[in-house]
């Protein structure tokens, strides 16, 4: 019997494992009870669940997010007894052969590989010691029927439970990405056909191989056998030019320095060499003996770029970093080049693609954007290959004039005086009871009025609208055009002078809209004060933002009683304190800009602070 997992169960309806979990905690399903089927055996301590049990199931709730679950659950229902390389295995003579395996003999798997790898590159040895099961025969079989051709069943067999039960991780498909560009980079360097690709056993080089359209060589019979399953063409080991790429990821650090100085010596001229590795073996500083391995290896001169990836690329330890080493054969390298990509924002493949060619071609001829040289010298000594945060060194720009208009627009705001603010408060004379009233009593008696935001699609903003939406904590700075806010939004509430906006999560906010007319996004609602409510908009938005407690209702809001006079000054008041606040604010926005300013100018060598007051009289008065 095929049995799922709930684990497969999850990755057949395309749901997370706990979903699974809270299904057979809730039988009832639209008002019927639909119990999740029962296991029908544990295995190893985890449950295994009938699959057509399971297919019936989700058929009958609807559940899931996969309506196609009952074609895709053959290739998920894994038998007993069955192992990922002999199904690879197997998948790789059905690919080869074109002939489905159920009803096979051994004999007959033998004879027909026999004629399509009759010098045993990848497959003759394994078929002729593997007995299979029928049922892995047919299972080999129902996957591929229910896949879009070999390489979508081998890549659910690599994300499936047979590849979970051996607790390997690979890299992402960032990673694959990545170092897809830099390989393009290095074949492109070469400019000779054919150029391929000289790997060692790590699955991700078939990855890498299919996206450049490299073929690939390999003593690894696995990766051979992948390589056929993903139509990635094989070529014997004597061919040329090539790009060796090795991986030392989830080697110790001793046995990653071992293979790095193996495949660093035996690189042939003109040879391009990738190793991929941690960034703690390949980048990153060293002591004792270890570095004096790794600089015996780095005293070679073979390599010319040392990369430093950014976190989050390999799925068994999210947050370390790997690290890449290019090395070219005879290169003779005293200065390589390093970047460290996890200190950039925007990673440009063009970009990168355009230093690993600068890199190969050691010339210094073109501008780097990520790459800068050191001096190998020092890394031999002590310290790391690839310095955290290192960076391609800017050229300074011939004008200095940006980075002056960029002081001057700082100091126009920072130079001008700030207007002080100052309150006169008296003791008062009148009693001294406080009484508060909650928006919930002032809303039945109508003392204000509540609307609701719309929903609003920002793509509908224009550039030269007139209309703002409202608040700018939520939807950003945009605007309607007026006819389009009519047409597309006509129930839509505008804002009246002196509307509160608000909302209550994840944390009470509110904003006084001076001008009015704006329409006012969800979950934002407005509040409208009439005359009988005694109190000001300025003065229930301070309340709201300095007040009210964070997860509470907007009804249980409580805002002071005052006497009308009295509320009307405090009005007046928090109006102005609100301005001085908004002033304050803006000069250290300014002052900011100001320090990034001088700091980019100095740097870039357009700006120097050795000068004088041009104004007369300054000097004298600073003196």
């Amino acid at each position: 019997m095929n049995t799922l997992t709930l684990q497969d169960v999850a990755d057949l309806a395309k749901v997370r494992r706990p979903v699974v979990s809270m299904w057979r905690k809730r039988p009832i399903v639209r008002g019927v009870s639909m119990p999740f089927p029962d296991p029908v055996e544990i295995v190893n301590g985890f449950e295994r669940f009938s699959r057509n049990d399971v297919v019936e199931w989700l058929a009958r709730t609807g559940r899931g997010n996969n309506p196609e679950h009952s074609y895709d659950a053959p290739a998920v229902a894994v038998p007993e007894g069955a192992a990922l390389e002999d199904v690879v295995t197997l998948l790789c003579w059905h690919v080869l052969t074109g002939e489905e395996l159920a009803g096979t003999s051994l004999v007959d798997r033998v004879r027909r590989a026999e004629e399509f790898d009759p010098d045993d590159e990848s497959l003759l040895t394994e078929i002729r010691g593997l007995r299979a099961s029928d049922a892995v025969l047919a299972y080999v079989d129902d996957l591929v029927e229910a896949s879009f051709g070999p390489p979508d069943a081998l890549a659910r067999l690599e994300r499936g439970r047979l590849k979970r039960e051996l607790q390997a991780r690979d890299l992402t498909v960032g990673a694959v990405e990545l170092l897809g560009w830099i390989v393009d980079a290095a074949a492109t360097h070469l400019h000779q056909m054919p150029v391929v690709l000289c790997a060692d056993d790590s699955p991700v080089w078939i990855d890498v191989a299919a996206t450049c359209g490299l073929e690939i060589v390999s003593s690894a019979r696995a990766l051979r056998r992948r390589a056929v399953i993903r139509g990635v063409a094989v070529r014997e080991s004597t061919a040329r030019p090539r790009i060796s790429v090795s991986s030392l990821v989830g080697l110790d650090l001793a046995d990653a320095l071992d293979r790095a100085e193996d495949v660093v010596l035996e690189l042939s001229p003109g040879d391009v060499a990738l190793l991929l590795g941690p960034a703690a073996v390949l980048s990153d500083e060293l002591a004792g003996t270890l570095q004096q391995r790794r600089a015996a290896t780095l005293r070679v001169g073979n390599l010319v770029a040392a990369i430093r990836l950014p976190r989050g690329l390999w799925r068994e330890a999210h947050r370390q970093s790997l690290a890449v080493w290019l090395c070219l054969g005879g290169a003779n390298a005293r200065r390589p080049w390093v970047a460290d990509l996890g200190a950039v924002d925007d990673l440009e493949p063009n970009d990168l693609a355009a230093d690993v060619a600068g890199a190969l071609a050691q010339t210094e001829r073109r501008a780097f954007r990520y790459a800068r040289r050191i001096e190998l010298a020092d890394v031999l000594v002590s310290g790391s290959v690839v310095p955290r945060g290192v960076r391609a060194p800017r050229l300074r720009e011939p004008d200095s004039k940006a980075h002056l208009d960029r002081v001057h627009a700082a100091t126009l705001t920072t130079s001008s005086p700030l207007a002080p603010l100052d309150v006169l408060v008296a003791p008062s004379l009148g009693p001294h009871q406080l009484t508060y009233r909650s928006l919930g009593e002032l809303h039945e008696r109508k003392h204000l009025i509540v609307k609701r935001g719309s929903r609003i699609d920002i793509a509908d903003a224009s550039l030269d609208g007139t209309v703002p939406v409202l608040p700018n904590d939520i939807v950003g700075t945009i605007a309607f055009d007026p006819f389009d806010a009519v047409r597309k939004y006509p129930r839509a509430a505008r804002t009246d002078p002196g509307d509160v906006i608000f909302i209550e999560k994840p944390r009470p906010q509110a904003w006084v809209d001076v001008v009015g007319g704006a329409m006012v996004a969800s979950p934002a609602r407005i509040i409208r004060l009439r005359e009988s409510a005694e109190i000001g908009p300025m003065v229930l938005a301070t309340v709201i933002n300095e007040i009210a407690t964070a997860g509470s209702e907007w009804k249980t809001w409580s805002v002071p009683v005052m006497r009308r006079d009295e509320a009307r000054r405090l009005e007046e008041a928090l109006v102005r304190t609100h301005e001085f606040e908004r002033e304050t604010r803006r000069r250290l926005v300014a002052a900011q800009e100001l320090k990034k300013a001088l700091i980019d100018g100095v740097a870039a060598g357009a700006l120097t602070l050795d000068t004088e007051p041009t104004t007369p009289g300054v000097v004298a008065a600073v003196k």
